[in-house]
């Protein structure tokens, strides 16, 4: 039988206090701060994330099959370059992700990126076209805290979108996600504006359950939301709108999902006393 190799690690997370502040560590350290949990790190450890983990599998699969094995090298040894080659391409990804995001933050505020990195460019130039449908920004990359059902997490942007004529409040997210279809260019038009053909990209669940939990941190009431997707290659955008109804149904899940994770962590913060 072929030797396992073991490449679990150690649980991470994201935990804030209720006053909004970062709490750095891990769920050990959350307790003693009674610190309150992230819908993302809530989400991870209750519900599936199939878009993430079938990158994941393709990701290891592609670098067994172009990782050169080694004179002499075990098994053993050759998951474990296997294994750390896809931890690279996951960190590569994250990444991007980040610098993506903050290229977003300065095009809805209107701010100077500074030295662009290099194949960000057509990014930039959609982000900045996107952000034209920003009338108002009420959040940008703050924490919002819910303590009724104690979590909090950073929202990417709180804002009303539309044109000049009519508004809606929305809570929106970024999020890099490789496309499977990109509509036909368009030439001399920035931005997602370049298409005109539908980009085909997957909406997933714990999308919009995750925009629903900052929609609850900050609102009584449903509201809009719109998850932004970003090709990381071609900086292509499209935009998926979820109803208020579906925000309501989403917080929901929410709120069973967070119920779950209690019971697994045996942690509610809400129930520690000061």
């Amino acid at each position: 039988m072929a030797q396992l190799i073991a490449t679990a690690q150690k649980e991470t997370g994201h935990y804030y206090l209720p006053t909004g502040e970062p709490c750095h560590g891990d769920l050990r350290q959350a307790r003693k701060q009674k610190a309150y949990p992230s819908p993302t790190t809530i989400m991870g450890a209750v519900l599936a994330r199939p878009g993430l983990d079938n990158w994941k599998q393709e990701n290891a699969i592609l670098q067994c099959m172009t990782t050169p094995r080694l004179d002499g090298e075990t098994d053993a040894d050759f998951a474990r370059r296997v294994v750390a080659g896809s931890k690279g391409d996951l960190q590569a990804a994250a990444d991007r992700g980040t610098y993506v995001h903050q290229l977003s933050e300065a095009a809805v505020n209107g701010t100077d990126p500074g030295n662009l990195q290099a194949g960000f460019e057509p990014h930039w130039e959609s982000l900045k076209y996107w952000a034209r449908f920003v009338q108002k920004v009420h959040k940008c990359e703050e924490v919002v805290v819910n303590h009724d059902e104690g979590y909090a997490g950073r929202v990417d942007l709180i804002c009303e979108w539309g044109d000049k004529h009519e508004q809606t409040t929305e809570v929106v997210d970024f999020k890099t996600r490789k496309f499977k279809k990109i509509g036909k260019l368009i030439p001399d038009m920035p931005g997602y504006a370049t298409h005109d053909e539908p980009h085909k990209v997957d909406s997933y669940d714990t999308d919009i359950i995750q925009l629903a939990a900052y929609a609850y941190a900050v609102f009584d009431e449903p509201v809009a939301a719109r998850s932004v997707y970003i090709d990381p290659i071609t900086g292509a955008i499209e935009n998926k709108l979820w109803t208020p109804e579906e925000v309501e149904a989403a917080y929901d899940i929410f709120c069973k999902t967070l119920a779950i994770w209690r019971w697994m962590k045996k942690y509610d913060p809400r129930e520690v006393v000061a």
